[in-house]
């Protein structure tokens, strides 16, 4: 669990901390900076707002900039700071969406602009249900690994709204860092609330493909699609790196994992489905 709290706007102040890693934009422009503090972390949104979080990530603290809407805050903090602080808990937390299938569900592993969120959509737009769009979080179970749901929203670009979505679907406010449109779980986007068996795994390529390409992957490549999509704060810090490390390894184990790449053509997604859906059958057997 993580307590959240969203503190007073204050401005963002020059620090004294050089930040110890930093997310950029293809064009340089700085997204999000790591700072270290005495006790905590800092993460620094430029002109958004700063968390702090505790750093055993069972506490965030959210300080806006003046100007900052409450919608821009909640989204950073579902999108960005919940699988980060969850990783300082030892939690494995990985860049993934997920849906259901008979007996569980899948995941579509891949860092922004993969079209796992699309994927996502697709599948819970025909006969199946989203678990989470963009941060799967494992847990273990008596019974195997669970991948755990949360909130019930996908996060999609406008073309790919227009060529999946009604115009009246359900959807929330705009945030001012994203043109990205949330749309809210419902009667048409159907989104599951419990906990799913996680039967297999796809990691999304995009090397221009010109048929739907599914290939297994073996040893080292199978834990590395786990691990280089991991969420992780602090890389520096060793222990929970270790840790995380082997949760990959155990995960990667157990987990079917396989590359999947297809044309990037929303026409082609219900053949896309029938891949997936075939080939999952063909494990079965």
């Amino acid at each position: 669990m993580i307590d959240f709290r969203e503190m007073p706007a204050r401005a963002q102040e020059a620090l004294q901390s050089l930040p110890f890693h930093r997310y950029e934009f293809d064009d340089g422009t700085v997204w999000t900076e790591f700072h270290r503090t005495q006790t905590d972390y800092l993460l620094r949104f430029p002109g958004l707002a700063d968390f702090t979080v505790a750093a055993d990530g069972t506490r965030v603290a959210a300080y806006p900039v003046p100007g900052t809407d409450e919608t821009t805050v909640e989204h950073l903090y579902i999108n960005q700071l919940v699988p980060l602080a969850l990783s300082r808990q030892g939690r494995p937390a990985f860049h993934a969406s997920v849906v259901t299938v008979p007996g569980g569900a899948v995941a579509f592993l891949g860092k922004t602009g993969m079209g796992k969120s699309t994927l996502a959509a697709s599948f819970a737009l025909n006969e199946a249900a989203f678990l989470t769009d963009d941060a799967l979080l494992v847990e273990d179970s008596p019974g195997g690994l669970l991948a755990t749901p949360s909130h019930a929203s996908l996060r999609l670009w406008d073309d790919s709204v227009e060529a999946l979505l009604d115009e009246d679907s359900p959807r929330a406010g705009p945030v001012s860092y994203s043109d990205k449109t949330r749309l809210l779980a419902g009667e048409a986007l159907a989104y599951d609330d419990k906990p799913q068996a996680l039967l297999a795994a796809y990691a999304l390529e995009d090397q221009g493909a010109t048929a739907v390409s599914i290939n297994p992957l073996t040893g080292a490549a199978r834990q590395m699609a786990w691990v280089n999509n991991s969420f992780l704060l602090d890389i520096e810090d060793k222990a929970l790196l270790a840790q995380h490390f082997e949760w990959t390894h155990r995960i990667s184990a157990a987990i079917p994992t396989f590359s999947l790449d297809y044309p990037r053509d929303f026409c082609i997604l219900p053949e896309v489905r029938q891949a997936i859906r075939q080939h999952l059958a063909g494990l079965n057997d």
